[in-house]
């Protein structure tokens, strides 16, 4: 695709439950081996997205700084794959990146043994996710994450765009949302988080966030949030550079 700051950005492929996925891969020049970030992209309609849109404002620095970092498509977005109706669209951009990790070992300068995780909104539910179902990812560094009780996103989202879920009612299925919330799998493995939001976040409430960290530390996770003054919910300028250099900061101590 083109060549960045001392690493060279491409289009990438792997396999998923019978379907090609599509993103982008940034890696560092030299032999490696080095360690992996994912980035996910937080929610934007399929019709106006453009490949590399919101995950390379966080993953292009890391990739200049000496980490792989590999942007999935989502199902249904730039050739990747199909969108199955039957499931949240946030479940299929889970099991996704479940099988992007699995993948890692194909790549001969990763090093599949550091892999950590970033997002944005929606990605970062989907980063949720995949962490409480797969120890592979060490590190966790979310922005504005949507919540992780998966009924307050069905409520505020879900419900109104039918073309993104064919979940019943929150209020209907207490224990369906139970299942799929990945708060409710919080456990002492789960990777140390931080996270980072603007005190003016316009689409995901503090409370959501605050709820997050909360369940995160009860369940003994090293976890933090850092608030950003007036900042809103894609963050610009020093701000969203500040957040850059702290996430990579909490990525490479818990990476090691």
């Amino acid at each position: 695709m083109f060549r960045g700051s001392g690493y060279t950005k491409s289009h990438v492929t792997w396999p998923s439950q019978g379907q090609t996925m599509t993103g982008t891969i940034s890696v560092p020049d030299g032999a490696g081996p080095f360690p992996v970030v994912i980035v996910n992209h937080g929610y934007i309609p399929a019709s106006r997205y453009w490949i590399g849109q919101d995950s390379g404002i966080f993953g292009d620095p890391m990739a200049s700084h000496g980490f792989i970092s590999i942007a999935p498509n989502y199902p249904g977005y730039a050739g990747s794959g199909t969108l199955d109706p039957a499931y949240p669209a946030i479940i299929a951009e889970a099991v996704a990146d479940l099988d992007l990790v699995s993948s890692l070992q194909s790549l001969p300068h990763a090093d599949t043994s550091r892999v950590a995780m970033m997002g944005h909104s929606n990605g970062g539910g989907v980063s949720l996710l995949v962490v409480v179902v797969d120890p592979r990812v060490k590190a966790l560094a979310l922005f504005a994450p949507v919540s992780s009780d998966m009924a307050d996103n069905a409520r505020k989202w879900w419900s109104a765009d039918g073309t993104r879920s064919a979940a019943p009612a929150p209020d209907a299925a207490p224990d369906v949302y139970a299942h799929i919330s990945p708060r409710n799998y919080f456990s002492a493995a789960t990777p140390p988080a931080l996270l980072l939001q603007g005190t003016a976040d316009q689409d995901i409430p503090a409370a959501w966030t605050d709820a997050t960290v909360a369940a995160l530390q009860a369940a003994r996770v090293e976890a933090s949030v850092v608030w950003y003054p007036g900042a809103m919910h894609d963050m610009v300028g020093s701000d969203l550079a500040d957040a850059d250099r702290r996430a990579e900061a909490w990525i490479r101590q818990h990476l090691g």
